[in-house]
């Protein structure tokens, strides 16, 4: 499977880019919404929302996870529910194997 190297750069530049997709990772399939990944993740929801989409010149909207293809946006009854798509679980799985290959010369 290939993975955009911009996608790996992307990820490893935000460290909440990184928690938000292991967080929408652990609960796969399901959707959840903006305040609850905030929560979940420890962050505000302004910066979440960044994140996810982009915001103003603060965070790069080509560089947003949904921008990406890693999560995707569902509208439900007027509701914004945010998941991570089929790309994205490829590519936390990725993340993951990448990470304890390295961890192992730490």
């Amino acid at each position: 499977m290939f993975v955009d190297p911009f996608v790996i750069r992307s990820i490893n530049r935000s460290e909440l880019r990184k928690r938000i997709l292991l967080y929408l990772a652990e609960i796969y399939p399901s959707p959840t919404y903006l305040s609850e990944i905030a929560r979940i993740v420890k962050s505000d929801p302004s910066n979440v929302k960044g994140a996810l989409i982009g915001l103003g010149n603060r965070y790069n909207g080509s560089s947003s996870l949904v921008s990406l293809g890693l999560v995707e946006v569902v509208n439900d009854n007027g509701f914004k529910y945010y998941r991570l798509t089929d790309y994205g679980k490829k590519v936390v799985q990725l993340l993951k194997s990448y990470n304890s290959y390295y961890n192992r010369f730490m």
